[in-house]
């Protein structure tokens, strides 16, 4: 019988050559290298895009919260101050985050912005080691004795037990990345009696109890003659300053000590002197009083700025301090913050000059340095009162009678 010669080992003929050689390897790994390259900025986009979409819808249920609150509360108040242990009492009792958990409105997650890298507030370190027979800037120490708080003790400072009691609290729900505005848990400063002419000199300092009227209430705004949807309520929060706001001790299962917190609420009126251009300085610690009278002129200064100008340094300009704020939604250059507003709409408001930080007008000049003292690199104008009015005072607020009857 013949034997047939398969077609391998047919005469003439070459053995099938097996896998890649060098060159279509190296083809093969820069189509994968190219097509990860596209679609990862495009994953990171649509990311950033779910967690801004998350973040307003927080900021949404928050506005909801706050106006539910001021329904149901007998002085309008749209909540009962700020998260802020030492100076507004215990956070599972009093604040804008005990208001909404206890109401069934929210709770943690719905409290906490995925935007953000930082995952807790500052205000931790205060429930961890603050001792509670010592009040700050006049908070009442039934305030800071109730709650969960009401076992703190010198002697439990720092300690694990603390920090147990604090983890469970997290774990209940009261805990926030959010910072809310001056306005809503300080909403104006108390005046001091019997003083002519009126100025912003009060009985305490402007972040505190002691030295404000309280949280805002539905009246005030109303009858501030600005649009509620021009008042900001909240936004997600900075970074909060290197000497309180690194967590001094493991929170355990929820945070490990070292990591950055965030701040709890913005500062309050702020003065950028013509003298010094290059600072920005709350009125609390400016040495001479401010007359009630120099808080207004700018006001009007400011309206007509559009987007992006800046404000010659010819005066003193007195604005909000929004430096509790942080542009950490969106990707690229240009990111953003949302805000909740005083109607429960939410805006987006963009970090013009990339410094993470949104400028009402105040006339910073570059000196250099400026964003190491201030944390403004320069006078954009990136939040204007078309967009969230941020004068020292709501509108109305600041006329004052002055003495001129026997």
């Amino acid at each position: 019988m013949q034997r047939r010669l398969s077609p391998a080992s047919a005469p003439g003929r070459t053995a099938s050559r097996l896998g890649f050689t060098l060159i279509e390897l190296l083809v093969v790994i820069a189509i994968i290298a190219i097509l990860v390259s596209l679609i990862i900025p495009a994953v990171n986009n649509a990311r950033a895009s779910a967690n801004s979409l998350k973040d307003k819808s927080n900021l949404k249920n928050i506005g909801i919260g706050l106006h539910s609150f001021a329904t149901n509360d007998p002085m309008e108040r749209y909540c009962s101050g700020a998260y802020d242990f030492r100076r507004d009492g215990c956070p599972d009792t009093y604040g804008w985050v005990a208001d909404l958990v206890n109401s069934g409105a929210a709770s943690g997650p719905d409290l906490t912005s995925p935007i953000s890298d930082l995952q807790g507030s500052e205000k931790l370190n205060d429930l961890l080691g603050a001792d509670t027979t010592d009040s700050k800037d006049g908070a009442p120490l039934s305030r800071l004795n109730t709650g969960v708080c009401a076992g703190f003790t010198s002697a439990t400072e720092n300690t694990p037990a603390r920090a147990a009691v604090v983890s469970q609290m997290m774990e209940d729900g009261y805990t926030t990345n959010y910072a809310a505005s001056w306005w809503l848990v300080r909403s104006a400063p108390k005046l001091a009696p019997g003083v002519s002419p009126q100025t912003v000199t009060t009985t305490g300092g402007l972040k505190g109890l002691s030295g404000s009227l309280g949280p805002l209430t539905r009246t005030r705004l109303e009858n501030s003659n600005l649009p509620s949807s021009t008042v900001s309520f909240m936004g997600v929060a900075a970074p909060g300053d290197s000497d309180e706001a690194i967590l001094t001790m493991d929170i355990p299962g929820k945070l490990g000590a070292g990591v950055q917190l965030a701040e709890a609420f913005n500062d309050g009126p702020a003065s950028c002197p013509s003298s010094d251009p290059s600072t920005v300085k709350l009125l609390d610690n400016k040495t001479a009083p401010v007359r009630m009278s120099a808080l207004s002129a700018p006001i009007s200064a400011l309206g007509g700025l559009p987007n992006g100008n800046s404000i010659a340094a010819q005066q003193d300009v007195f604005l909000q301090d929004t430096r509790d704020w942080f542009a950490w939604g969106g990707s690229g250059k240009k990111k953003h913050v949302n805000l909740l507003q005083g109607d429960g709409s939410v805006v987006q408001v963009i970090d013009q000059n990339g410094d993470g930080f949104l400028n009402p007008g105040f006339n910073v000049v570059d000196d250099g340095d400026a964003a190491q003292t201030t944390g403004y690199t320069d006078g954009t104008v990136e939040l204007p009162p078309s967009i969230s009015f941020s004068g020292p005072l709501l509108d109305g607020e600041g006329i004052v009678k002055e003495a001129f009857e026997d």
